[in-house]
C-alpha cells in the first residue's frame, strides 16, 4: 500500500516515510505543547493512530514499533493459547485497549501513546474484524493527504 504517490496529493509528494516523520514531529511537539500548538487528549490519540498507520506503510526504521509490540505480545503468549493469562487472542487485546481509551483519565501523552498502540494492535486483530475499520479509514485519510 502506498500512502503517498510520486506525483503527490494535497501537500505534494510526501512519501510514506515523510508523512511518518511529519506526524511524529507533530506528536512530539504537540504533546509537549510549549509552542503555538498544544494537542488535547483526543486529537493526540487520533494523530498517534494516524502516525502508526503511516509507519506500517513506510517500513524501514518506522517498522520498529510494530516489531517491538509484536515481540512483547508474543512474549506474553497472546494468540498462542498458552500464555500466563490463558488463551488471550489479539481481539481481546484490542478490546482492552478500547476500554482503556474510554475509561482511563486522558492526558495528551496518554492519548498519544494509546493511539500509537491502537495503530499497531487493531490491524493485527485481523482484516475481517471490526478492528480493521479504523485502520482502513486512517489509511484512506492519509492517502488523501499524502497522495
Amino acid at each position: 500500500m502506498y500512502l503517498a504517490a510520486a506525483d503527490g496529493g494535497a501537500f505534494g509528494a510526501l512519501g510514506a516515510g515523510g508523512l511518518s516523520l511529519a506526524l511524529t514531529v507533530l506528536l512530539v511537539f504537540g504533546v509537549k505543547g510549549k509552542g503555538k500548538v498544544k494537542l488535547k487528549d483526543n486529537p493526540a490519540m487520533i494523530f498517534g493512530f494516524l502516525a502508526t498507520t503511516a509507519f506500517a506503510s513506510a517500513g524501514k526504521i518506522w517498522a520498529n514499533p510494530e516489531r517491538i509490540a509484536s515481540q512483547g505480545l508474543t512474549g506474553l503468549g497472546v494468540g498462542t493459547g498458552s500464555g500466563p493469562f490463558g488463551n488471550v487472542g489479539m481481539g481481546a487485546v484490542a478490546l482492552v485497549l478500547l476500554i482503556l481509551m474510554l475509561t482511563w483519565e486522558m492526558t495528551p501523552l496518554r492519548g498519544a501513546i494509546l493511539g500509537l498502540i491502537a495503530g499497531i494492535i487493531w490491524p493485527a486483530a485481523g482484516n475481517e474484524s471490526i478492528w480493521a475499520m479504523p485502520s482502513e479509514l486512517g489509511a484512506a485519510v492519509l492517502m488523501m493527504v499524502g497522495g
